[in-house]
């Protein structure tokens, strides 16, 4: 599609009354500052684009003395070879005041495609019937649109002019990136790389923590050796046992009833140990969750250390902004009062007096002829003249110089301040989305630490000691032991009451002894818990490391898959430009490979050491360039045109109107 700028009509926008402008081949707007340059420029991109010349979205572009009117552009243009005419409009209604007598602004825009109305979307749906795609209208148009974006950005523009192979398929050219190609049958590559360095990430987290929390552990541990604990438990039931066939042999009468003491006894005890077992899970259930919430609590006061520190960046940031913003006010200020030096270059018409001795012949002495005279005084007059018009000449090209240059300067200056106030207003933001993000981590850290709070609590409430009186059966069983016991009592002091009594005291002693020795082995089972929970840390321990290695394996891979990809394009893409050539990879200063999307020009970083000419000449190629790829020819507007001289203009396949800054009071709008 080629689509050519035949006249544009403004009315009523901004301070353009009614007003309409004819374009050719290449035409130059010129004219003094604030004279309705960009203004022409700014109509035709709200016209398609609804920005402004600075690329500003939704631009005021109603006059400043007028409210009731409608601001409309009207475009007529030539798109392979059919005449079109295309219009929008800007209405504004005003609402009913509000309580308190605040009237809502509504600004509503409408269009057209050769006087028929349409709406936004079947007007750019029309225009994207005749070939001119939206998406890439604002780098075909624009010279400062490409280079202005992020360099992801403008490396997926790059990456759509080049036919070279798929991520999968450089993936597969070589087995050092196997893993990775397998992968890119089922994802993308960035969604690989994103879930990657996720993976790495909470590798290197949780093996960071898991130390600590065996250390945690260890300490918990207590020293004890289970198999001399066991063989004096053991030691105990025995002598236990040959009491109890003493006081049989004591009353032959009681041995029933011992028998069955002692299978109550048996059945208490497997109570006991249940209801130990049941609160030890309980205790190491609790326990578990707390260990859980700790890292997720101290990754929160991460994250928002981590915030609140961007904040503070964004706001120095803003700072030195503000800063700098002010110092190019001040550049600016002083700009503008720079006056010229008009005793510059002043014919000095004192020095040029006729000499009357060349009258005189050098020879003979003798006055020279009237007519010789007369034509001796006539030359010196002629280059009297010469001499006075050669010094208003350059006095008239210096001021013109001078007036370039200040202008010139001026919206340097401008432009800078515009970038600063930009960066304020891009951080500023940011530093509210950023709040909200604390603010959010915040409340996640109370709910967590609630929780925690709520754990401790009841861990604490479990006892030490499982109550053993609040089991039916086991409260049964000890009744009936406590009868079973004072049955036998009851007949063995009938036998041989002073021979039991001391046999029972001994007894007694021994089940003391036993029950600090069960103690001893409970704890023991604890240290086993323990032990269990440590060699699941250390197996996670060793997942996490596999992982983390994994993880820099596949990352290592796709960065090779990018080298690859980077240097199968470069070439390629470099083919469609003729001045710009694109660096797409680097190395930083240690060694480390990172990609990058850096126009050159004559082999220098675009913007960094070219000079201004060049620099518009490179926008310009980007330009056309890109209008060759996408077939979409669609008028380029250069503004800051007086920084180049019309031979180094470069040749474009497109319609070409140029900005101009020039002394001219009125606009001009002219072929060139």
């Amino acid at each position: 599609m080629k689509a050519t700028l035949k006249s544009l009509h403004l009315e009523n926008f901004k301070g353009t009354k009614d007003k309409t402008y004819e374009f050719g081949k290449s035409t130059r707007v010129s004219g003094m500052n604030r004279i309705g340059k960009t203004t022409i420029a700014t109509a035709w991109f709200w016209l398609l684009a609804d920005k402004n010349y600075e690329l500003v979205s939704n631009p005021n572009i109603r006059p400043d003395d007028v409210e009731e009117c409608v601001p409309t552009v009207t475009a007529v243009l030539d798109v392979d070879g059919k005449e079109i005419t295309i219009a929008k409009m800007q209405k504004r209604k005003v609402g009913k005041p509000d309580a308190n007598g605040i009237s809502k602004v509504t600004l509503t825009n409408t269009y057209e495609i050769n006087s028929v109305p349409k709406t936004e979307r079947d007007f750019k749906a029309d225009l994207e019937e005749l070939g001119l795609s939206f998406d890439n209208f604002l780098v075909c148009s624009h010279p400062d649109v490409f280079t202005g974006q992020k360099q992801a950005d403008m490396r997926k523009v790059l990456f759509k002019m080049a036919s070279a192979k798929t991520d999968a398929e450089i993936a597969a050219m070589s087995e050092d990136t196997a893993d990775v190609a397998k992968l890119l049958e089922s994802y993308k590559f960035e969604e690989i790389e994103a879930m990657n360095n996720a993976s790495k990430k909470k590798a290197v987290e949780q093996l960071d923590a898991i130390p600590n929390q065996i250390i945690g552990l260890e300490k918990a541990k207590v020293d004890v050796d289970v198999a001399e604990q066991e063989l004096a438990k053991a030691d105990l039931e025995r002598k236990i046992a040959e009491i109890n066939q003493k006081i049989v042999g004591a009353g032959n009468a009681v041995e029933s009833l011992r028998q069955e003491e002692m299978q109550l006894q048996f059945d208490m005890s497997v109570i006991t140990q249940d209801m130990s077992r049941e609160l030890s899970a309980k205790r190491r259930e609790l326990e578990n969750s707390l260990e859980n919430y700790d890292p997720v609590v101290e990754n929160i006061r991460k994250n928002i250390s981590k915030t609140e520190g961007q904040i503070a960046d964004n706001t120095q940031a803003i700072a030195d902004a503000d800063v700098e913003r002010k110092k190019l006010g001040e550049q600016y200020n002083a700009e503008k009062v720079k006056v010229f030096d008009e005793t510059y270059c002043l014919f000095d018409a004192k020095k040029w007096v006729f000499d009357e001795s060349t009258t005189v012949c050098s020879l003979c002495g003798q006055k020279l002829p009237e007519d010789k005279i007369e034509q001796l005084k006539a030359d010196f007059e002629r280059q009297k003249e010469e001499a006075r018009e050669d010094a208003m000449r350059k006095l008239r090209d210096a001021k013109n110089n001078f007036v370039a240059q200040k202008n010139s300067n001026l919206e340097e200056i401008k432009k800078k301040g515009f970038v600063q106030k930009d960066l304020i207003d891009e951080l500023t933001r940011k530093n509210a989305d950023l709040q909200v993000v604390i603010d959010d981590l915040k409340e996640q850290e109370k709910v967590a630490a609630a929780r925690k709070e709520e754990l401790s609590k009841q861990l604490a409430e479990i006892p030490e000691e499982a109550d053993y009186t609040q089991n039916e059966e086991y409260v049964t069983l000890n009744t009936r032991q406590n009868e079973v016991l004072a049955e036998i009592e009851r007949l063995q002091a009938a036998d041989d009451a002073e021979l039991v009594a001391s046999l029972k005291i001994e007894k007694a002693d021994l089940r003391s002894q036993m029950e600090e020795v069960n103690k001893i082995i409970a704890q023991a089972a604890n240290n086993i818990r323990i032990d269990e929970q440590i060699a699941d840390m250390q197996k996670k321990q060793r997942e996490y490391e596999q992982a983390k290695a994994d993880a820099e394996k596949i990352l290592h891979q796709l960065k090779e898959v990018s080298k690859r990809k980077n240097a199968l394009l470069v070439e390629e893409i470099n083919q469609h430009f003729g001045i710009v050539s694109w660096k797409l990879f680097d190395y930083q200063k240690n060694g480390e490979y990172k990609e990058v999307c850096v126009p050159m020009v004559d082999g220098k970083e675009f913007g960094v050491t070219t000079n201004t000419g060049r620099e518009i000449q490179a926008k310009l190629d980007i330009c056309n360039s890109f209008q060759k790829f996408f077939d979409m020819y669609v008028p380029i507007f250069l503004d800051g045109a007086e920084s180049l001289n019309d031979e180094y203009i470069p040749a474009v396949d497109t319609q070409l109107i140029l900005l101009t800054v020039t002394e001219d009071k009125q606009l001009k709008v002219e072929g060139v």
